[in-house]
């Protein structure tokens, strides 16, 4: 996890579970992107924890959360330079 996903998680983490929530959900992520940073990053389970609940790998809970982070980090860089 480099430094910028290392922000947006603790960003999060810093949050009441409504707001993060709807913080996540205000970047029009795909579903399951969305779910397990929610599931990880709001809700504190662990990979294998939610790859259980969601009949899924662990390794899948990883790629989705990094391909979100990236989205999110691209999403406020393109805010930055526009305002």
């Amino acid at each position: 996890m480099n430094s910028q996903h290392r922000t947006i998680r603790a960003l999060l983490q810093s949050m009441s579970p409504k707001r993060a929530i709807s913080y996540i959900q205000a970047f029009d992520l795909p579903q399951e992107e969305e779910l397990f940073l929610i599931e990880c990053d709001v809700r504190g389970k662990s990979y294998v924890q939610a790859a259980r609940e969601h009949n899924t790998s662990p390794e899948v809970i990883k790629r989705r959360r990094q391909r979100a982070y990236m989205k999110i980090v691209d999403a406020i860089a393109h805010e930055d330079h526009r305002g």
